[in-house]
């Protein structure tokens, strides 16, 4: 969950020959099998450091489960928007964000299942190459292993998903999941601000029990 300082440009726009295959082999034959996740809002909760913030800044009290939409800039908080969407953008730039950030609950557990089950997992993020360096620290601490992560501009992610030879992947942005659905099977997890698109490409998942039970079985991609 970021806010969305660019629009999202469709990369993938016009007929795309979908690139996802479905397996029925048993768990431990899937040395290999390339899972890409999201961060914020999938792995990192930046939603409570987030509220604190704009509590700091503007004295308005605001809770992330109260956000029905991913782009935080369209939060009606009766703010002025200019002022704002500049706070937003600082703070989304800021690494003491992140470093201040929690584990979504069930991620850690999930990473692990899935690296258990025979996945090789990545990271797929709209962060700003900038912020790696605090990336690599927080994964660290939390115990979070990824084999790799990556950082691209918001809307280029299936591009990056497509190059990598991703499988499967899992998004809170609503829009992003559906361009990953064009090259690849892709996963919405279900979060209080993308409950109102309606899925085309992707598919939801109630929460990251529901992630483990769908990909960490002998028949992954049913």
């Amino acid at each position: 969950m970021r806010c969305s300082a660019c629009v999202a440009v469709n990369a993938l726009s016009g007929a795309e020959t979908s690139v996802k295959e479905f397996l029925s082999h048993p768990v431990d034959n899937l040395v290999g099998v390339l899972c890409g996740l999201d961060l914020d809002g999938v792995l990192c909760d930046i939603g409570a450091p987030v509220a604190r913030r704009i509590a700091r800044r503007f004295g308005v009290a605001t809770h992330p489960a109260t956000w029905s939409r991913y782009d935080l800039r369209l939060l009606d908080l009766g703010l002025p928007e200019a002022h704002f969407t500049a706070f937003l953008d600082e703070t989304f730039a800021d690494p003491a964000l992140y470093e201040e950030a929690l584990p979504h609950d069930g991620a850690c557990f999930a990473v692990a299942a899935l690296r258990d089950a025979g996945w090789s997992v990545v990271g797929i993020t709209a962060r700003p190459e900038h912020l790696a360096p605090v990336t690599r620290t927080w994964l660290a601490a939390h115990g979070l292993i990824l084999d790799q992560v990556h950082h691209t501009p918001v809307g280029t992610k299936a591009l990056v998903a497509r190059r990598l030879g991703v499988r499967t992947t899992i998004e809170d942005n609503p829009h992003e999941a559906e361009l990953l659905g064009a090259v690849c099977e892709s996963w919405l997890l279900d979060r209080p601000y993308n409950r109102d698109l309606t899925l085309r490409r992707s598919r939801r998942l109630r929460s990251w029990d529901d992630a483990v039970g769908r990909l960490c079985q002998l028949e992954l991609f049913a």
